[in-house]
């Protein structure tokens, strides 16, 4: 009771103390929850530590290659060759964001994928209604979570929805009955965004069947559950026997590729991924930066009312108070502080709980429930609290209670100077790392792909009947507004498919290149890419079989094949019979983002069929006319009601949300640790001028000017600012570094505007002092002197 009653006490900024306190791990836990969660995914299974990958495994010259999808036939196989591995899946996805529709016309954009019957049998999520094994070996059944069961049955019992039927994408689209609902899939997993899960036998009414297949067609994700006490090594001569039996080792070696086939873990797929490794450390080093900076925020203003609440304690200890009692009776303290900061910074959270969930994309109460993160939240707390806690106990049962009670006027100046530039450099840290993720931010969104997409939109048209693709086309052709318009199957922002290429009566293989297959009418016009050698192809005809390669591709051929150029030789490709002759080179464009790009060479070919184009692109004299475009196309789709063509300028942009999402993570950090220094640096000077006010008002009797008594404060603040901002950006450098690491095309990390950011916090810290100190400096030195 008395300690709360202290709160109020002047002279020792208690509400300050837990305010900062509060605000530093607020944001330290967030950070240290999203850092927890990346480490945490796919462990909650009961068998976690039992569930494998399967993986495909290319050395094609001397180079090797992993790829966590494989082709259809082979997670069977491993469940038919390996008697340790209990039990075995596949699915693979085939719509994204589409519809599914009820007989009463209810439309929810959802996620497909066609699965095994064996798939619960190796993901043991909890099946609330249903038979999962029999739904998903019979032909056109599905099963859903209930999250989508809930928003299909409306204000009905979600598990009611079991023997309906739905459409896929419209309402005379492929008819699915609805054979089980399962629990939904945690965020913290590898298969999160599945949801309908189609029974394999369907896929030929989707799809290519490659469920056989054990080359190519690498689409499908393929898991294992092992036996307990089995290892990946032990099934390594039953798979090697696999590979003998099936793949056609005679024509791999003449083409010089080795395939093979592995497992890995997965719950360490994903935590031991490069980026998710990279991106917890700094998640890490971030929350410790903004809770170390609140903790020494905290000890400056102890150590700044230390003087006044030393004979208070020299009291205690003349009553028989012993070095134990003491760090009992500050620990006691801090505790208290710590438990109102807690409640205060559960408050923070919660007023901020959409913004917070947006930024680290995961409900805040995931991020807090998870076992592991509640661990280290607590451990960051016990840190905290015995930091608070031993420190100020200590400098007071070293206090002589003799000097404390001859009135003790010991300033720990030096203590102070030590925090107040660990504060410094928190800060400096977190401005230039904004500094370095908001320049990269503005690289990406900005960049130059290779192509002109500032007048741009596209329009998905996957689901939409082919006569519509037509006239869609057509139509929107006709529009004033539009320069241009093409259609394609790829997507150049999206990571493509690949093929392998070969020469007519060669069996080597050359390269894996980036597919883009079919484009239509003017595709380059509209996109302006550069054609730098041949010509585009025969337009209203797809029966010349021509083909055209990017610049990359023929400097490839060039030192694999000995090729003067590229214009008229033929190649084979994997997924087309027979040869192509290339007709032309494009220049290279960038496919993907900077931080996913398909480096590989491209190829391309035509079509005039609509049914092989999941694309339309408009080219547009003004954006302005995008309204009245999309207002065509939907009176021509009119059973898409959600279809839109989309600017170009927005689709770059949402390939860097991550990168959005973390540059906003920091300014929200540096916000914090500024005005944590801020207000270290403002109760510093505090103090200091009540200290030395009579030495001030003696100086300015003899002579000394306005300047004279700031230029003592500024000189001595930054004696301590400039080793501080010194240290800020060298660890701000170490870990814009490593966070640039991702990108394929960067900012350099060498700029003048790094040095405008360290002035500008030179200035702030010296318009802070200036404005502190002028009160006193220009005061009248009478004021001062007088009560001596």
């Amino acid at each position: 009771m008395n300690i709360l009653k202290s709160l109020n006490q002047r002279g020792q900024h208690n509400f300050i103390k837990i305010l900062c306190l509060a605000v530093g791990l607020a944001t330290g836990i967030v950070l240290v929850g999203k850092a927890g969660f990346e480490q945490s995914w796919d462990n909650f299974f009961p068998t976690s530590d039992r569930i494998y990958i399967a993986c495909e495994d290319v050395i094609h010259d001397g180079e090797y290659q992993h790829y966590s999808q494989t082709p259809g036939a082979v997670a069977p196989a491993l469940k038919r060759y390996c008697p340790q591995v209990e039990a075995a899946t596949r699915y693979t996805t085939f719509a994204w964001d589409m519809p599914i529709v009820t007989d009463d016309d209810k439309r929810v954009r959802t996620n497909y994928a066609l699965a095994d019957s064996c798939f619960f049998d190796v993901f043991p999520f909890r099946v609330l209604a249903g038979n999962a094994k029999k739904t998903l070996s019979r032909v056109d059944c599905c099963m859903i979570p209930l999250s989508l069961a809930e928003k299909l049955a409306g204000s009905a019992n979600p598990l009611s929805v079991v023997g309906r039927k739905v459409y896929y994408n419209k309402r005379d689209g492929l008819m699915l009955t609805i054979g089980g609902v399962y629990e939904d899939v945690p965020l913290n997993s590898r298969l999160h965004g599945l949801e309908v899960l189609v029974s394999m036998p369907t896929i030929t009414q989707l799809i290519w069947d490659g469920r056989d297949n054990w080359i190519g067609n690498d689409r499908f994700m393929g898991y294992v559950r092992l036996a307990e006490g089995i290892t990946p090594n032990d099934l390594k001569p039953q798979i090697e026997r696999m590979q003998k039996e099936n793949l056609p080792q005679e024509e791999l070696q003449k083409a010089g590729v080795s395939l093979g086939f592995s497992v890995r873990p997965l719950r360490d797929y994903h935590k031991n991924d490069d980026g998710t490794l990279r991106m917890t450390w700094i998640l890490s080093i971030l929350a410790a930066v903004l809770i170390g900076c609140a903790v020494m925020n905290y000890l400056l203003l102890v150590i700044g009312g230390v003087s006044l609440r030393a004979r208070e304690m020299a009291v205690h200890r003349c009553y028989g108070a012993e070095s134990r009692h003491i760090y009992l009776r500050v620990m006691a303290e801090s505790l208290v502080h710590l438990l109102l900061s807690l409640v205060l910074a559960a408050l923070l959270l919660w007023v901020f709980k959409a913004t917070i969930e947006e930024l680290v994309g995961a409900p805040l109460t995931v991020l807090l429930q998870l076992g592991g993160n509640m661990l280290l939240i607590l451990l960051t707390c016990l840190v905290v609290l015995l930091v608070t806690g031993l420190v100020p106990g200590w400098i007071y049962i070293h206090i002589p209670v003799t000097t404390a009670f001859k009135n003790y006027s010991h300033t720990h100046r030096l203590w102070k100077l030590l925090l107040l530039g660990l504060q410094f450099a928190s800060a400096t840290f977190l401005i230039m790392l904004l500094m370095v993720v908001g320049r990269q931010y503005k690289l990406m969104v900005n960049d130059d792909p290779g192509y002109d997409y500032a007048k741009l939109g596209m329009v998905d048209m996957d689901g939409v009947s082919k006569e519509q693709r037509q006239l869609a086309y057509d139509e929107l052709s006709k529009l004033s507004s539009v320069e241009g318009i093409t259609m394609s199957y790829a997507d150049l922002t999206k990571y493509q498919s690949g093929d392998n290429i070969f020469l007519p009566g060669d069996d080597r293989m050359y390269m894996n290149i980036s597919d883009w297959f079919y484009v239509g009418d003017n595709f380059f016009d509209v996109m302006r890419i550069p054609v730098i050698a041949g010509s585009t192809f025969t337009e209203q005809t797809d029966t010349l079989r021509e083909v055209m390669v990017s610049r990359q591709f023929e400097e490839k051929m060039k030192q694999l094949a000995g090729w003067d150029q590229a214009v008229g030789k033929q190649v084979i490709c994997t997924s087309y019979e027979g040869p192509y002759t290339i007709v032309g080179v494009f220049e290279d464009v960038r496919v993907g983002s900077i931080s996913d790009p398909d480096t590989r060479p491209c190829v391309c070919f035509y079509s005039r069929r609509p049914e092989q184009m999941h694309h339309i692109t408009i080219r547009f004299h003004s954006m302005d006319g995008l309204e009245a475009a999309n207002k065509k196309l939907r009176e021509i789709v009119t059973d898409n009601l959600d279809i839109a063509i989309v600017p170009y300028n927005q689709m770059i942009a949402d390939l860097y949300t991550d990168a959005r999402h973390f540059r906003s993570t920091v300014m929200i950090g540096v916000l914090v640790a500024l005005t944590i220094a801020l207000i270290g640096l403002v109760g510093y000077l505090a103090g200091e001028l009540a200290r030395r006010q009579k030495e001030i008002a003696i100086r300015k009797a003899n002579g000394a000017t306005i300047g004279d008594v700031l230029r003592l404060f500024v000189i001595d603040i930054l004696r301590v600012a400039l080793p501080a901002v010194v240290t800020g950006v060298l660890g701000a450098w170490y870990v814009a570094r490593l966070w640039l690491e991702q990108f394929s095309e960067k900012i350099s990390l060498v700029s003048p505007v790094y040095g405008l950011a360290i002035l500008l916090v030179f200035a702030v810290v010296f318009g802070v002092v200036c404005s502190c100190c002028y009160r006193v400096a220009s005061s009248n030195p009478v004021d001062y002197l007088k009560n001596e």
